[in-house]
């Protein structure tokens, strides 16, 4: 091979090296600004998928979301009310409910807050919005109140179901409305205090006494109504299955969102 045939061909290998080279950084450079980019559209798509509709909500940075435990009894004890709301959009939830300042959070910091003067929107779970909170109405502080509440509600957003116990003072209550129409309602307070609607089949099925109106524990004789009223506050949580969510079933996994919605409520609105 002459000389010249050499340096030709030294010159034509590194020119195929300079191309290799360019080529590698030109990859490198594109997965470098690509990855990133579908990293954070990603994310940004998982915020929306439960907040529809959240106009006006303040943004946060909330802790990972790390847990793949039930919510129940060692979270936030015993929910003595809930709220069921059949749909997926937060936002007509919070303004139902006349929620103020609401924030993004996760299930975690919003169940951390409900004892205080919030109420908690979870994240969409199978179709089904729960919400949680002290100031949630307490139907026997004010039934007509409570009947105007309700009412309200279910016009605004459809579907919505309210249940309630106290072991101590062995209230409960168990109430579905469809678009302002009541469908079944039950409160008891040692008398009905609301009893509207059929008994549904979950309610049969489930061996759950609803008295009638007019019955009253100081006219009662024996403990028979006793046993009554504790075998409806223990199956509570299973009527809640069958009608909707039993809140303490509901796993982190089962959300459709890692957030929610944590915010303040004027007790007149609710209360």
């Amino acid at each position: 091979m002459s000389l010249l045939e050499r340096v030709q061909s030294v010159i034509k290998a590194s020119h195929e090296g300079t191309d290799l080279l360019f080529w590698c950084l030109l990859f490198f450079a594109t997965v470098s600004v690509c990855c990133p980019a579908v990293f954070f559209i990603t994310l940004h798509f998982l915020k929306r998928q439960g907040g529809q509709g959240l106009h006006g909500i303040r943004g946060s940075r909330p802790a990972p979301w790390v847990s793949r435990r039930p919510i129940p009894l060692h979270v936030f004890g015993q929910p003595r009310r809930w709220m069921a709301f059949r749909t997926r959009n937060m936002g007509m939830v919070r303004n139902a409910l006349g929620v103020n300042n609401a924030e993004l959070c996760t299930w975690q910091q919003g169940l951390s807050h409900v004892g205080m003067r919030h109420l908690f929107i979870a994240p969409p779970i199978r179709g089904w919005i729960l919400v949680f909170g002290h100031l949630l109405p307490n139907p026997t502080d004010d039934i007509d109140r409570f009947y105007a509440f309700m009412r309200d509600v279910s016009s605004e957003v459809g579907e919505v179901q309210f249940f309630c116990l106290d072991t101590a003072l062995q209230e409960h209550a168990w109430v579905r409305l469809i678009d302002g129409n009541v469908v079944r309602s039950y409160v008891w307070a040692e008398e009905p205090l609301w009893n509207e609607g059929s008994e549904s089949s979950a309610e049969r099925s489930l061996r759950m006494q609803s008295f009638d109106y007019g019955f009253r524990v100081s006219d009662a004789f024996g403990t028979e109504w006793r046993d009554k009223v504790e075998h409806n506050i223990t199956n509570l949580h299973a009527l809640a299955a069958r009608w909707s969510l039993d809140p303490l079933q509901v796993e982190a996994k089962d959300f459709a969102s890692e957030f929610g919605l944590s915010g303040e409520v004027d007790p007149l609105r609710v209360g």
